[in-house]
């Protein structure tokens, strides 16, 4: 026997044949190969006696081990990198197989989950860890955060980093924290790129042949590691129709396969695909499955030596892949996958990433892509055209791509072959060209003589002429009437009397009824539940259940008998027989089948039935046992027949379902709770990835701050959302990353895909795929704030622009973020940049600033051609407008005017005057036939002008507040107008007769900037929020709900616990100046203490006092104390000059007292029932901002970042510190083995633990992506647990022992404030309040 396991390439290094404790781990790469660490291998300089053990191959003893004989490559002595390639003196044992190991770059990983099996003490034959890649550093590292308890420590040095979605090894372990469970590994992508001499690229083809022929592509892709690929093309390299068919009948296209072999072995590819086609049934699959495997090594080398038929070179094609029931997106995956680069967030995410490989280490890259046409649908098949093939071949050709394609002429959109180019080349299977009677006559006897009679070749030869002369070139057709003679005849056939109609159908009708019955049903029915199935087939239980559904009765084990008899395996495929699906070998079949079905009117009911039966089926034996087919594939059979509803209102399919399947056919939802849930699925977008606990967990958040009413079940989820009170996001969709305010978006159009840029307050640029919802790409632009970003040609290239705060403006290139241009020349903040088009595939760039300028630059040049003086203030905006011959810019600003000037002489053309006071936007619009220039600013009104009289045309009252930015959008009713304001409105005004049309509201307190996005069907707003958010809007969709504002907490920024008799209550306090009380347990709204005006910045409770007391600090410099249950504050503390931040109450012999303290850098120690003053504490420097009761010590913290602890009794000072940089957010203590610490959040986005004995600084969190507002310490069941929140839109939980992250909840709001309350975590957000409960860590 001999089992090869999943991982048996993962060994022990051991100091000697028979000691026991692991030095290190180490990773088979070839028979003789090991890859390890540096430090593990060697001791002073020298490689030591090391020995090698396989723990995790199951055929192999324990004692068995390799000796290691000679180090190959020392990378610690070639370029100081931690990885040694160690050779063993034999080959490795029987049951081990070297790992497949693939190159993508660190920042690919950033992420995405990661495995490891390492060595420590004591571990008695090793442990397994896992966790998610959690950033890039230095050097080629990655982080390695892990997700269990038993992270990586020591042993696992040498461990293999395998990646789940690569299905490889993609770099070393070389570093652990023993405290934390999280390390660093070096990928092997940085390895390979500064260690060649380890030849890591063509590693991989040593695992299939003899380790002295590096013959294999580079890319390492074999077809049998590839199952899927196995299965379609195994048996077709030997020209049978199955795997479990015997012998080779592979005959003839000679003609194309010579073809096809001089294509993939040109010198120079010519940018042009080469498209396979042919009518069904003519052999495409054939030939390009007889090219493939014949151009793998260990394939080739195991062909019969009686197949003398054309092949490919060995090592010619670098992957393939069949398409048949996939998207283009998994298509575009298996391509990255295959070729080790980072994996497609999109389709038109694979060709810059494959093209960036290529540009670092040449190579050639043959890509085989069968059944095209047989895509999950035709607008899958196009985006795979548009956005993989074609760019590919046509773009990345000189780079050493090369593409093939079979597929059909046509499907239900029409025609197939002209969208590769007129000029593609073709192999068209029916042409005479590649057409040879003989090839089919061939194929027709070697099928014939299958049968015991015309086992004579001298007897089949003419029944087989016969055939093919009627067969109508169709190698389908003559096998299917050969295969019926060669089971049925007894005697062979007079060639003369031979007859058949040509078409599939009949064929296959006449083969059917020579098949046997599986059980008591008609094989035609058997195989009519197969042509309904999408890839890989279906199960036996489906394919039963499918069966009885059509009425016939039948056992699992009589189907599987009917699939593998020989009549019937001649058209069936099976899959692993360790797993096995089935399916019909061949779409032409499907095809056939399906028609007479139409014909006889069954076919919708039939597709009714089956997702009725299926459904029924993954229900009885529960979702999470329920096959792979259903969570992926019933989607689309729902769609078919309108059943959506019923997979999106079964809580456990939304919980294990391949959502990316789901997602595109939620659309059709109908009911109430299905819209619901479509919008769920749309809005949480880490579902798609996530295990079915952590989905509900995340849908649970989102259903309850957005109000959808969705319901999905979270009763076992890790964390879940019990109660919220925010205002439900009413746009499509929110894109969330940045960690403060966005100034601005456009759209760009990178390699033919309509991404978005939105930049940031935080000084970046990030683009986004608007149909994955997914960021792209981050740049980090600026050390400033970037005010706007616009995309601009510069010699045919979409580049995209930046302006920033600190003075500059940056040419970037979108598909690698490098900085082509930094333009200097402003004396102040940048606000505004547009393109001027100049011509044909360039544009110079205008640009205005608050020096009173506008300017005029040369994109492709670089360079500053004119600069424009004459408005009297801050010039806010600039735009194009469109006149012959190359058009205006128009600039406005603060004085009020909008000017305009000829760009390429640098002169001025005219002054528009009508604003009262600021105008803030512009932008050129078209109203009928001639083009005018609208205007908005803080007088409210939107102006509409004709730049080329300087007439006023019109003037658009919003009826609101200042105006932000302006666009038009096409929709279905004509080109609209958008205009946007501080008050989170966007007005649409119809651009021919000025008639507002519609109001978008959302909860975004100031909407900075508006653009169109072109999508694909449809185009939609985007908008840039001060809240850090970037909101998509559908102008078609469903109009928003209006919410009552009145009833919610608007920002809360502080939290506490309430005692009470009928159970906790929980106050709050934020901007609108009320404390309110809430039920703890649901959330109802207790009661309102209605304070002032302004802002309540912090509450605490006065326990020790009864009643008890609540003090609330206010941005009036007042703080009010309230008996609980009474409107009327009892007592008001004035001593105060600036705004309150923080409150605590410490407790002393003579009963509590109130520490309060704010901007005016003092905190005060006063009696709550008296306001009397017992102590104020000075020496800050900056407003003070937390407080914090450290036992009997008072902390706290200011704006510059320094933390004092005081005594309680006297106030003396016992130690100062420089904590963060920046303020301090939040205080809090915390117990860290028995021992209290102080607990600080900082704006520098980090949280650290103190001493309070001597201030001596303790571990520092790290994690948050935007400043940390908030921190406390609770218990998740007998386990202590630090939670923090921050603008970064999160809240994550630590383990304060060792600093690990334990989860992150997204909270979809900037998260102010958070306090632990019993069981519940209560989060004070920037739009409201939420509630959770933590179940599991």
């Amino acid at each position: 026997m001999n089992v090869a396991s999943p991982d048996s390439w993962a060994v022990a290094l051991h100091a000697g044949p028979d000691d026991e404790q692991p030095l290190g781990a180490g990773v088979i790469v070839a028979d003789t190969l090991v890859l390890a660490c540096e430090h593990v291998a060697f001791h002073n300089g020298r490689l030591r006696e090391l020995w090698v053990a396989f723990p995790r191959a199951f055929d192999v003893p324990p004692g068995e081990r390799r000796r290691v004989r000679v180090c190959r490559s020392n990378g610690r002595a070639e370029r100081k990198l931690d990885l040694v390639l160690l050779e063993m003196a034999e080959a490795v044992p029987r049951g081990v197989t070297p790992a497949r190991l693939r190159r993508p770059a660190g920042g690919d990983l950033n992420g995405l989950p990661w495995r490891a099996y390492g060595f420590p003490q004591r571990s008695d034959g090793g442990r397994a860890a896992a966790g998610i890649v959690g950033g890039e550093g230095g050097y080629g590292r990655v982080r390695l955060a892990a997700e269990v308890r038993d992270g990586v420590t020591q042993g696992f040095s040498g461990a293999a980093l395998w990646s789940p979605d690569y299905d490889a090894v993609v770099g070393i372990i070389i570093s652990a924290e023993p405290d934390t469970g999280s390390g660093n590994a070096l990928t092997l992508a940085y390895a390979d790129e500064h260690l060649p001499e380890m030849k890591l690229s063509t590693l991989d083809t040593w695992r299939v042949g003899d380790t002295d022929e590096l013959t294999q592509a580079a890319w390492g892709w074999t077809l049998t590691t590839d199952g899927e690929a196995r299965r379609h093309w195994l048996p077709r390299a030997r020209g049978v129709a199955s795997s479990t068919e015997t012998g080779s009948r592979f005959r003839g296209r000679v003609a194309a396969l010579r073809r096809l072999r001089r294509f993939l072995d040109q010198a120079e590819p010519t940018g042009r695909p080469m498209i396979v086609t042919g009518s069904p049934g003519v052999g495409k699959s054939a030939v390009l499955g007889r090219i493939v495997t014949t151009a793998d090594p260990e394939i080739s080398a195991s062909l019969n030596s009686d197949d003398i038929a054309e092949r490919a070179t060995v090592g010619s094609v670098a992957c393939a892949v069949h398409v048949k029931g996939k998207t283009a997106l998994e298509v575009a995956t298996e391509i990255a996958r295959g070729a080790g680069v980072g994996l497609p967030k999109a389709t038109v995410d694979l060709m810059p990433a494959l093209r960036d490989r290529l540009q670092l280490r040449p190579a050639r890259f043959n890509l085989v892509v069968d059944a095209l046409d047989e895509a999950a649908g035709p607008e899958q098949t196009r985006a795979l055209i548009d956005d993989v093939l074609v760019p590919l071949a046509r773009t990345c050709a000189a780079l050493g791509v090369q593409v093939v394609v079979g597929t059909r002429r046509a499907d239900d959109l029409g025609d197939l072959l002209g969208t590769f180019g007129s000029d593609a080349d073709t192999i068209d299977l029916d042409a005479p060209e590649f057409f040879s009677p003989e090839d089919l006559a061939d194929y027709a006897q070697a099928t014939l003589q299958l049968g015991e009679a015309y086992a004579d070749p001298a007897r089949a030869a003419p029944v087989a002429a016969s055939i093919a002369a009627l067969a109508g070139q169709n190698f389908l057709i003559a096998g299917l009437v050969a295969r019926v003679r060669a089971l049925r005849d007894l005697h062979p056939i007079d060639p003369r009397l031979v007859s058949f109609t040509p078409t599939i159908g009949d064929a296959l009708g006449d083969y059917l009824e020579h098949l046997p019955h599986a059980g008591d049903a008609p094989a035609r029915l058997v195989l009519t539940a197969l042509a309904y199935a999408e890839t890989p087939g279906l199960s036996i239980p489906l394919w039963r259940a499918a069966v009885l559904a059509f009425g016939s009765p039948v056992s699992g084990d009589q189907l599987d008998q009917f699939a593998r008899s020989s009549a019937a395996n001649f058209l069936v495929e099976t899959g692993d027989p360790a797993n096995p699906t089935y399916r019909l070998f061949h779409q032409a079949l499907n095809d056939a089948l399906l028609a007479f079905r139409q014909e006889i009117g069954r076919r919708e009911a039939d597709e009714r039935v089956l997702v009725s039966v299926w459904s029924h089926h993954g229900r009885s034996i529960g979702w999470a046992a329920a096959p792979d087919y259903l969570l992926r594939s019933l989607p689309q059979h729902a769609a078919r027949v309108g059943a959506v509803d019923d997979l999106l209102n079964d809580d456990g399919y939304l919980l294990h379902a391949h959502l990316d399947r789901l997602l595109p056919v939620a659309e059709a939802a109908r009911t109430k709770t299905g819209r619901a849930r479509k919008l769920l699925l749309q809005r949480t977008t880490r579902a798609v990835g996530a295990a079915p606990a952590e989905r509900a967990a995340l849908f649970s958040v989102v259903d309850l701050i957005d109000d959808l009413g969705a319901g999905v079940d979270a009763a076992s989820a890790p964390f879940r959302a019990r109660w919220a009170h925010t205002p439900p996001r009413l746009e499509r969709t929110v894109l969330e990353g940045h960690a403060l305010g966005v100034f601005d978006v456009c759209p760009i159009a990178v390699d033919g895909r309509n991404l978005l840029a939105s930049a940031g307050e935080d000084g970046t640029v990030r683009l986004w795929d608007p149909l994955t919802n997914q960021t792209v790409r981050v740049f980090s632009c600026h050390d400033d704030c970037v005010r706007s970003v616009c995309a601009v040609l510069a010699g045919g290239r979409s580049l995209l622009a930046t302006a920033s705060h600190d003075g500059t403006i940056g040419i970037w290139d979108p598909r690698s973020g490098l900085r082509l241009h930094s333009f200097t020349g402003h004396g102040d903040w940048v606000r505004n940049i547009c393109a001027v088009p100049i011509g044909p595939g360039d544009e110079l760039l205008a640009s205005a600033g608050d020096d009173r300028t506008v300017r005029i630059w040369d994109v492709a040049g670089g360079t500053l051609l004119h600069t424009l003086a004459g408005h009297s203030g801050w010039v806010t905006a600039v735009t194009h407008v469109p006149i012959e011959p190359y058009g205006l810019v128009a600039s406005t600003g603060f004085d009020g005017y909008v000017r305009l000037w000829d760009p390429v002489a640098g002169t001025r053309q005219g002054v528009l005057r009508g604003h009262s006071g600021w105008v803030t936007t512009l932008y050129a619009m078209r109203s009928g036939d001639r083009v005018l220039l609208a205007s908005g600013g803080y007088d409210g009104t939107v102006r509409l002008w004709d730049p080329a009289t300087g007439e006023a045309v019109s003037c658009l009252d919003t009826g609101g507040g200042p105006i932000t930015d302006l666009c038009t959008i096409r929709t279905a009713d004509g080109e609209m107008l958008a205009s946007t304001g501080e008050d989170g409105t966007i007005h649409l005004w119809d651009t021919a007769t000025g008639a507002e049309r519609q109001v978008l509201r959302g909860q975004a307190s100031w909407i900075r900037a508006v653009c169109e996005l072109p999508l694909p069907d449809r185009h939609m707003l985007a908008t840039a929020g001060d809240d850090g958010t970037v909101r998509l809007w559908d102008p078609a969709g469903e109009r928003p709900q209006a919410f009552a504002e009145s009833v919610l907490p608007g920002s809360v920024g502080t939290v506490c616990a309430v005692p009470s008799e009928s159970g906790p209550l929980v106050a709050t306090g934020g901007s609108d100046g009320a404390v309110r009380l809430w039920e703890l347990a649901t959330g109802r709204a207790r009661s309102e203490l209605r304070a002032n005006a302004s802002p309540v910045n912090a509450i605490c409770v006065v326990e020790d006092e009864e009643p008890v007391l609540l003090a609330a600090a206010g941005a009036d410099s007042v703080v009010q104390v309230w008996e609980i249950g009474d409107q009327v504050p009892v007592q008001d503390f004035r001593e105060h000059q600036e705004p309150v931040n923080a409150v605590a109450v410490l407790r002393t012999a003579r009963g509590p007292v109130v520490a309060s303290a704010g901007d005016d850098e003092t905190v005060r120690l006063w009696r709550p029932h008296s306001a009397e003053v017992r102590d104020r504490l000075i020496g800050h420097r900056a407003w003070v901002t937390s407080l914090a009761v450290v036992g009997e010590a008072l902390a706290s913290a200011d704006k510059n970042g320094v933390i004092r602890l005081w005594s309680a009794d006297g106030g003396a000072l016992r130690w100062e510190r420089v904590g963060h940089q920046g303020a301090v957010n939040g205080l809090g203590v915390v117990t860290v083995e028995g021992r209290l610490r102080l607990v600080s959040a900082g704006a520098d986005r980090t949280i650290r633990l103190w001493d309070p004995d001597d201030g001596r600084p303790g571990r520092v969190f790290s994690g948050h992506t935007g400043e940390v507002t908030a921190v406390d310490a609770g218990r998740v069941g007998d386990r202590p647990v630090l939670a923090s929140a921050s603008a970064d839109r999160t809240v994550r939980l630590w383990d304060p022992r060792t600093g690990r992250p334990l989860r992150t909840i997204h909270v979809h709001h900037r998260a102010r404030t958070c306090r632990w309350i019993h069981d519940h975590l209560v989060v004070g957000l920037d739009q409201g309040l939420l509630a959770l409960t933590i179940n599991q860590l």
